[in-house]
């Protein structure tokens, strides 16, 4: 397996950046965040305060509050001014945004109460965390007795073969700079194992871990007791 390649620790803020970044998300990852969705709705979860942590331009967050059954109020984190204001006007033009506040603010020191929220979710955002552990131990310390939290994201996979060619043809779809910049998010994305040192370093017991979308992605089900 390839070394992991950490990016840089900074917030995507130029606006140039921001709608490249948002334009991904729109034609790329839609079918993720499809599957996120039903994801927490197989598990029972339609209504309640939502926590999306690394929300972005809003995408999954806006997925969530316009999907049908579900009564959400959700809250959008993010560190970048920029990409926040994008997910502003994206949840207005989805007619969504009185379901969805967005929060300026790092994950690894949330501004908010113990038990918050019912739900914490994160999609894509992991790879990015500075402090992996004490976001985890930060979800944990917002969700409520009962509530569950999701984190998704890649799963770093070079070093295979079979999934280094399954990557090199999905990049053919894609923009150039989605090309150039998916597989440098893969490098800096965590294998299972490593994901398993940090929820242990976080001091995290019960939790389910493993793969289950198009199996180079990784997810984190930890329910809160």
């Amino acid at each position: 397996m390839a070394d992991r390649i950490a990016l840089p620790h900074e917030p995507i803020a130029e606006a140039e950046a921001v709608a490249q970044y948002d334009k991904g998300a729109r034609l790329y990852m839609l079918p993720e965040y499809k599957y996120f969705v039903w994801k927490i709705l197989h598990r029972g979860i339609k209504s309640g305060r939502a926590l999306d942590i690394g929300t972005g331009s809003g995408r999954l967050a806006i997925e969530l509050a316009k999907t049908r059954g579900t009564h959400f109020e959700i809250t959008g984190l993010d560190i970048s001014e920029n990409m926040l204001q994008k997910a502003t006007v994206n949840a207005q033009q989805a007619g969504v945004a009185d379901k969805i506040k967005f929060v300026l603010a790092n994950a690894d020191a949330l501004p908010f109460p113990d038990g918050s929220f019912d739900l914490v979710i994160s999609y894509a955002s992991l790879h990015h965390w500075f402090r992996p552990a004490a976001v985890f131990k930060e979800a944990q310390r917002v969700v409520k007795k009962g509530g569950a939290v999701i984190i998704r994201d890649n799963r770093r996979v070079y070093g295979n073969p079979f999934w280094e060619a399954f990557i090199w043809i999905l990049r053919r779809f894609m923009n150039r700079r989605h090309r150039e910049n998916w597989p440098k998010a893969i490098l800096a994305s965590y294998t299972i194992p490593e994901v398993k040192a940090i929820l242990e370093k976080a001091g995290l017991k019960d939790y389910r871990l493993g793969t289950d979308f198009i199996r180079f992605d990784l997810c984190v089900e930890i329910k809160r007791q």
